[in-house]
């Protein structure tokens, strides 16, 4: 055994003791522990189907960037299957997550009209469908790969279309049905631009690091990553504002059933967090040219950006179980790690055997 897959089965042991310590110990409180575990799932489902968006992008517009980071987008599409995997936990515990399928018809009317739609076999039926749909995308662009090629442009451009959509089905299941009063038209674009900015910040972060160690990285290059990632920023940021600004506008109970919880208890720090380091630092820190063209300073704001989308994630999904204020448990942790801890172990190997293969070296 190499010194890397040793490290490697260790990292996994740990990671995974951690997740079942986590869960273990919030016996008392398995629906809040639920809940972290769902929004660290996302974070991990956007690693790998925003990798595989960046990949079809690539195959449409062409660049440099998609080259370099080819290697690295691959590997976390590699996670796809994991993240199947990870959702088994969600789908047994699914009676404590979703108020739908703990209220009777005759208690909320309005969650009566919507039996059709949110209810067990559904959500189940649903969820391996979008599974079975992205496995199959994953094949095609492993596939092409395998074959020294990127995804011809048919396939890449029906592709991005159908992950928007299966995105968004799954946003409403995961994440909207939490609150079943609520309807937003916009959280698959919104959930799929945080995947995609998800995506490039940890590919370019680890493509970096590398070049770091090497002390070779193009200036070009570096600017190009830069204003993608500026792009990505806003992108994301752009939709958020604006499914913010039309349930202001509307001022109906439906959207306030989401958004009170959020600014109008103690979750309203986190909402600000987010908004500062997922907007605002790298807003202006990446309209400076000195910094598009700093290795290391764009490493900085690729880890800030992925600290503010897995906070913009929890901000999406745990008020949803703490309506009036925060409730944070010191199992949190362990579980949030655990499953980030067990998948970045496999996106770690997944990459290093994909640089030994290229020839990039570990």
């Amino acid at each position: 055994m190499t010194r890397a897959n040793a490290s490697s089965l260790v990292g996994t042991v740990v990671a995974l003791a951690l997740l079942v310590a986590g869960f273990v110990f919030a016996a008392g409180h398995m629906r809040h522990a639920l809940f972290v575990y769902l929004a660290s799932w996302l974070f991990v489902l956007g690693v790998a189907l925003g990798s595989m968006a960046l990949v079809m992008i690539h195959a449409l517009t062409g660049g440099a960037w998609g080259a370099r980071l080819g290697c690295e987008c691959l590997a976390a599409t590699r996670l796809l299957p994991y993240a199947a995997l990870a959702v088994i936990p969600l789908l047994i515990g699914m009676h404590l997550l979703f108020p739908w399928l703990r209220a009777e018809p005759v208690d909320d009317p309005y969650l009566a009209h919507q039996r059709w739609y949110l209810n067990a076999p559904g959500l189940v039926l649903r969820t391996v469908v979008v599974f079975a749909i992205w496995a199959w995308m994953a094949y095609g662009v492993m596939r092409a790969a395998a074959d020294g090629r990127t995804p011809r442009p048919g396939f890449a451009a029906g592709s991005l279309v159908a992950l928007l959509l299966t995105v968004t089905l799954a946003a409403v299941d995961w994440v909207m049905s939490l609150v079943p009063h609520w309807h937003s038209t916009d959280i698959g674009l919104l959930l799929f631009t945080s995947q995609l900015l998800i995506a490039f910040a940890l590919a370019a972060l680890m493509h970096l690091a590398r070049d770091a160690r090497a002390s070779t990285a193009p200036p070009q290059l570096l600017r190009d990553f830069g204003n993608l990632m500026l792009v990505m920023v806003l992108g994301w940021a752009y939709v958020s504002f604006i499914d913010y600004l039309t349930s202001w506008v509307a001022d109906l109970p439906a959207e306030t059933a989401w958004y009170a919880p959020r600014l109008l208890t103690g979750w309203w720090w986190l909402g600000v967090t987010v908004a500062c380091l997922g907007l605002g630092l790298p807003f202006f820190a990446l309209l400076m040219g000195k910094v598009k063209t700093s290795l290391r300073a764009l490493c900085i704001v690729a880890v800030v950006s992925l600290f503010a989308q897995w906070l913009n994630l929890i901000w999406l999904v745990l008020p949803s179980g703490a309506m009036h204020g925060v409730s944070l448990r010191w199992t949190d942790p362990l579980i949030c790690f655990g499953l980030l801890g067990l998948c970045a172990m496999r996106y770690r190997a997944a990459l290093h055997t994909g640089r030994v293969r290229d020839g990039q070296g570990a």
